[in-house]
């Protein structure tokens, strides 16, 4: 059974690294002309992310990953604060469930690594032809063709694979965009991070419709494992930093936002961000220029059939076919899931214990009892930054949000609960 791969991205590369430690002869295409150039900043792993990462990778591969990785402590709570970065609620994390904060770039980098000879980057693909002995022939802008038994779609939003299948886009704009980048933590810098972040990331919204999302990103001072005990696997550790994403619906937003250079970007962050707490606009008027990226939202219909063809030598996962916003923080684990799940029933095809369509088939079915909750999930945050922009929720979101963080701090100092954990290392209560 031969097995190509369309895309080069998160799913795409766990699906590789799973078929070719099962001795599956799989090939990977990705028009990108080299592994860390992708877009995107931190990622967040969960534990069924992980635990898939762990079958898959050989121990000192996973072992990497986890020393590339920002340990738990980082991630204590998760916040959802008003635009002064007042909590609002405050949900802690269970200390004990494994997950992972990793970057794109490095993430990509490790999943790559042991694919040589497999890896073809550069090639841009065109179009599928599903040939008369039922193989698959992909075809690639610079005229070269690869054959499979089965064509694997994972090339992320508006990919070609799913769009021939469903003959349409599988996901649409949701009409709300981001601008995201990184500020480099130094003593100036470090200080000026709001105490709220210490203890895990937060999501923000301010009347208006303006929300963000910020976190710390430090796997130097709390790696998930120390890096100098990976030889086999080096560790990619990236810097501390600050992770900042702004969310504004279209409307308020540049036409051109994707085009405008890094310096613009900043300037329409500084703008979004007026009436914030200043902390905030500090930290982010600091980030490095060229590391800001402008991005549109995209979803697929969660309450649509996600795979409305018929199973076959042609299959998508990721956000090939069911495409979230990143306000989840669930596409790239979600992503893996597929991955492990196509995985599974592929080695059943090679045991002779399941069919390619069969196995196509199960696959569908099943990614369709986990996918469509993500989406919503990921949606969610959205609608409340829509409601906060309608002239309606302006009023209403600057008459509650600051009697809701006080309400909420209120409780928490009289209970105890929902409180933020303890930023020295302590257990909370």
């Amino acid at each position: 059974m031969r097995v190509v791969v369309i895309g080069a991205g998160i799913g795409g590369l766990a699906l590789a690294q799973a078929l070719h430690r099962a001795g599956v002869d799989v090939r990977v295409h990705d028009r990108d002309a080299a592994v860390s150039a992708t877009g995107g900043y931190r990622l967040h792993l969960d534990a069924t992310a992980c635990a898939a990462l762990r079958r898959h990778l050989r121990p000192a591969h996973y072992q990497a990953v986890l020393a590339s990785s920002a340990g738990s402590g980082g991630f204590r709570q998760f916040a959802v604060t008003d635009h002064r970065l007042r909590p609002l609620l405050v949900a802690p994390q269970d200390p004990g469930e494994e997950r992972l904060l990793i970057g794109r770039v490095p993430l990509r980098r490790l999943l790559a690594h042991g694919l040589d000879g497999r890896l073809f980057l550069g090639r841009e693909f065109t179009h599928h032809r599903v040939d008369g002995d039922g193989t698959v022939t992909a075809h690639f802008a610079d005229g070269s063709v690869d054959s499979a038994d089965l064509l694997v779609g994972a090339d992320g939003v508006g990919s070609r694979v799913a769009r021939a299948l469903a003959g349409r886009p599988t996901s649409a704009p949701v009409g709300i965009s981001g601008i995201a980048g990184r500020t480099r933590l130094d003593p100036g810098t470090d200080r000026r991070v709001p105490e709220v972040l210490r203890a895990g990331p937060a999501l923000a919204f301010a009347p208006g419709g303006v929300g963000a999302f910020l976190s710390l990103h430090d796997p130097l001072r709390a790696p998930a494992v120390d890096p100098a005990t990976c030889r086999e696997v080096p560790a990619i550790v990236e810097a501390p930093q600050l992770v900042w994403g702004l969310i504004a619906p279209d409307r308020l937003l540049p036409r051109d936002l994707r085009e405008r250079s890094g310096a613009a970007l900043a300037e329409v962050a500084t703008d979004l961000l007026a009436g914030w707490s200043g902390d905030v606009r500090s930290v982010v008027g600091a980030a490095d220029r060229d590391d800001l990226g402008a991005y549109r939202f995209h979803a697929a219909d969660p309450d649509a059939e996600l795979t409305p063809w018929p199973a076959g030598p042609v299959v998508c996962l990721g956000d090939a076919v069911h495409a979230m916003p990143p306000t989840g923080g669930m596409a790239a684990a979600t992503a893996i899931r597929d991955a492990d799940l196509l995985a599974g029933h592929l080695a059943a095809v090679r045991a002779g214990t399941s069919s390619l369509a069969l196995a196509v088939h199960d696959h569908q079915r099943q990614m369709a009892t986990y996918a469509p909750a993500a989406v919503r999930e990921s949606l969610a945050p959205l609608r409340w930054i829509r409601a906060a922009g309608s002239p309606g929720g302006r009023l209403v979101a600057r008459g509650l949000l600051p009697v809701a963080a006080l309400a909420a701090g209120t409780h928490r100092a009289l209970t105890g609960r929902g409180r933020p954990a303890p930023t020295d290392g302590t257990s909370g209560p």
